[in-house]
């Protein structure tokens, strides 16, 4: 012990002898450390973060594998018919539960009893994601209310399921954490509700945002052949003692295999999928691809950041040969050398990671307030705790060793005779020692080449897809989404009503140019429905064509700015006593009809609820991109809404100057035909679309920021490098400008060094980035990346930085006097 105070006594006084030296170092390894830990806070908070409940790793979830290629094909919902089979026919889970986790309800305004939820009285209805589960839902996760008490047996048949429980945090901000509340009413989509229970504050699942719960209801009509097409339920299940997730997922294979032989209508090519809770959250919010991009960018980063401390170590103890010797032939061993030199780079560590913490709080603060994209994102708590700083400590740990072995053990194999005999302080290192240097420079320029090349695929790839021609025109667009609920609008015709009395009313609103209204917006998600073609032999289930659906009003085409290429749009006239019409963009007729005349043809859609009709196709327009984030074109339809109205659709406006300002005549308009209807989305479709970027923009600079501060860490070593090479051939180039040569033949002798370094280090970079388009394409669903300048111009961008960084040193090198240089020997 006494031995370690001593070195790192003699660790510090060497190194306030060198504040400049010691500055740098500490500053290069606190960015590289400042990177990589506020990253690990990211990683971990969405990663690493244990889900609530009682061992939540023994807890599994079951989803539905689609067929068709896509997004996430393997976490697809499961229809209830298959719930209620895989519940009792498994015998892997001591229990499963059911959720469907895509609701959502309208909170309304109302008188409480006095004392209870004050907060809320005249406060405006609010539309809320909520989730429908199962009785033993919260059993099977291993977790109960923090107030009240979870659901009973029977509370999820007719008549008894008015009861819910509300998460934490609407509990605080909507009734202002009465708890009171417990066993009183609330008004949700027009009906009473008694409030039985408070989830704990720190009750989230990953990607699963409800704001309450209420039971899941199943009837008979969920357990029909016809619902084996509805699959809108996830199913958690909690496993028996001894069977592993393996020993699940082969039983449940074997289950969606029967149910393919019973139900080939809606089955066929259908699987299961089964994963431990951690790892469906994690998989199903597919942030994971991104965030290990992000890692192993700032993990480079840091290494770059090593080794040019690393080259800062070489050059101070080839400065310390004549100290290192003489240390060694007064009895210092190697092994103390060593442990001297480490202890040194240990503080520089240490002081890096000090550093690193508090640029990390920073880093993890701007991380927090720009991480509010979505709900899903915003509700995943970012703070700097012992995680982050067992990280930075092992992190530093690390650095100290990366940085100062190679120097350690380069210094302790000093020749005791040859630097002592030595008198020259400009005597040129040795071999070994230059030839690691120029290694470690050579390493940096091809991890910068490396992480340019990657960052610039990427941020193309982004580039091009947000910047393409989605379709339609977004501009001036004013959208709001409205869920009408079957207490009021139960039938089509009152939803139809409902539509036909908004749109008359936002059609006066000064400033309106148009309106319209439909299921999905444009570019932002429809669902997709198998169809058949009349006089088209009809297809194996599996097989089946497949469209998007939308169903709209008659001026949809007009608002949205959709070209129409031939035949007609819809018409005021296109109602239930007329025959039954579709529009079919582009796509659907490339694809489905093989370039066939399209007018007239007759196609069957297969929606869910909907009674099967042949519908002729009236018109053709161009296509739109089914997602703004997608660059395929899809097969897409649309209804009129006369013709079936749906309860759930957006409202459209199309302004003639700033759709913003009709935002509050939008919300009037609709109060005007029912004032307990909350709006959701209340937006621009520019802002909209940007929404839907999620964490691109942030995404991109990020690491556009990360690859450039490669590229100037690689440069400051290179120049470094150099910059030390002439000072240690002084001597030298002054022999070398006394026997005759000229100050063009020093510049491009020094010019020579760092071109050939830099060169070696770019062609392993180059090779290495080869893969990149492909590695990308895998990990990221629907990114086709081409971009073969990039190989040309990062190198050339590299070398220009290299010859800069080369360029003062040689520079200064030519102006070095002769006679000075040969006095100093």
């Amino acid at each position: 012990m006494e031995t370690l105070r001593n070195d790192l006594r003699l660790a510090i006084r060497m190194l306030l002898k060198k504040p400049g030296f010691t500055a740098a170092a500490v500053l290069t390894l606190a960015l590289g450390i400042a990177l990589n830990s506020t990253m690990f806070r990211m990683v971990s908070a969405f990663l690493l973060r244990r889900p609530p409940g009682q061992e939540p790793e023994r807890v599994a979830i079951v989803a539905s594998v689609n067929p068709a290629p896509g997004f996430l094909a393997d976490a697809n919902p499961v229809s209830a018919p298959n719930y209620f089979a895989w519940r009792d026919a498994n015998h892997v889970f001591t229990a499963m539960a059911a959720a469907d986790e895509s609701r959502h309800v309208s909170l309304s305004s109302q008188a409480l009893p006095a004392g209870a939820g004050q907060s809320a009285v005249g406060a405006q209805p609010e539309a809320l994601r909520s989730a429908a589960v199962s009785p033993n839902y919260f059993s099977v996760l291993g977790v109960s209310p923090r107030l009240g008490r979870s659901f009973a047996d029977g509370e999820d048949q007719p008549g008894h399921d008015h009861v819910v429980i509300l998460s934490h945090e609407l509990w605080e901000r909507r009734f202002a954490s009465d708890a009171s509340l417990m066993g009183r009413t609330i008004r949700l989509n027009r009906e009473n509700y008694t409030v039985i229970g408070v989830m704990p504050a720190n009750f989230r699942l990953l990607g699963f945002t409800p704001q309450l719960w209420t039971p899941l209801v199943l009837t008979a009509a969920d357990q029909t052949p016809a619902a084996h097409r509805d699959r809108s339920l996830y199913l958690f299940a909690r496993l028996k003692p001894g069977v592993t997730i393996e020993q699940a997922r082969a039983e449940f294979a074997t289950l969606a295999h029967r149910a393919e032989e019973g139900f080939p209508e809606s089955e066929k090519g259908w699987g299961a999928a089964v994963r431990t809770l951690p790892d469906f959250l994690v998989y199903n919010f597919g942030i994971r691809s991104g965030l290990a991009i992000m890692m192993t960018t700032v993990a480079f980063v840091l290494m770059i950041a090593c080794a040019n401390v690393a080259g800062l170590l070489l050059a101070r103890a080839a400065g310390r040969r004549k100290e290192l010797a003489i240390r060694i032939a007064l009895g210092a061993g190697r092994l103390r050398i060593v442990r001297q030199l480490l202890t040194e780079g240990l503080v520089i560590a240490f002081l890096g990671g000090s550093l690193g913490l508090l640029l990390a709080y920073w880093g993890i603060y701007f991380l927090r307030t720009n991480l509010i994209f979505n709900e899903a994102v915003s509700a995943v708590p970012l703070r700097l705790d012992w995680n982050v700083l067992l990280f930075a400590l092992g992190v530093s740990l690390a650095s100290a060793v990366l940085c100062a072995i190679a120097p350690a053990l380069n210094a302790s194999r000093t020749d005791v005779n040859t630097s002592l005999k030595d008198e020259s302080r400009a005597a040129s290192s040795g071999r070994s020692q230059s030839r690691l240097r120029t290694v470690m420079v050579a390493g940096e320029i091809a991890l910068a080449l490396f992480l340019l090349i990657g960052t610039g695929l990427l941020i193309r790839g982004i580039f091009l897809i947000e910047h393409q021609d989605l379709g339609f025109r977004p501009d001036h667009l004013l959208t709001a989404r409205v869920t009408l609920d079957n207490a009021q609008y139960e039938d089509a015709s009152s939803q139809a009503i409902f539509v036909r009395d908004v749109i008359s009313l936002l059609q006066h609103i000064p400033g309106a140019n148009s309106v319209a209204a439909a299921s999905d917006l444009p570019a932002t998600g429809p669902d997709s429905v198998t169809l058949r073609i009349k006089g088209q032999p009809e297809l194996p289930a599996n097989q089946r064509l497949s469209t998007h659906d939308f169903v709209v009003t008659a001026e949809y085409f007009r608002v949205a700015g959709i070209p129409l290429l031939y035949g007609r749009t819809f018409a005021e006239t296109d109602n239930t006593t007329a025959p039954r019409v579709v529009v079919a963009n582009q796509e659907f007729v490339h694809r489905n009809l093989l370039g066939q005349e399209p007018l007239g043809k007759q196609i069957r859609l297969d929606v869910h609820g909907a009674t099967p009709e042949w519908r002729q196709i009236v018109g053709v327009v161009g296509n739109v991109k089914a997602y703004s984030e997608e660059t395929r074109d899809d097969p897409a339809v649309y209804e009129p809404f006369l013709q079936r109205p749906v309860p759930s659709f957006s409202l459209m406006v199309r302004a003639t100057s700033d759709p913003n300002s009709l935002a509050s005549a939008l919300r009037n308009a609709v109060a005007q035909v029912d004032a307990e209807l909350p709006l959701t989305r209340l937006m621009t479709m520019p802002a909209l679309i940007e929404l839907q970027r999620g964490g691109n923009p942030l995404f991109t600079s990020m690491l556009g920021s990360f690859a450039i501060l490669a590229l100037v860490l690689a440069a400051i070593g290179i120049y470094g490098l150099i910059a030390y090479s002439v000072g240690q051939r002084t001597h030298e180039i002054g022999i070398r400008m006394a026997l005759g040569a000229s100050n063009p033949d020093v510049l491009r002798m020094v010019l020579w060094q760092g071109i050939k370094m830099t060169a070696i280090g770019a062609a392993i970079g180059l090779v290495l980035a080869l893969p990149l388009p492909k590695v990308f394409e895998a990990m990221f669903y629907g990114l086709h990346l081409s971009e073969p300048r990039l190989y040309f111009i990062v190198p050339v961008a590299i070398v220009a930085v290299a010859m800069l960084a080369t360029y003062i040193p040689a520079r200064r090198a030519t102006r070095i006097d002769p006679i000075a240089a040969l006095h100093q020997e």
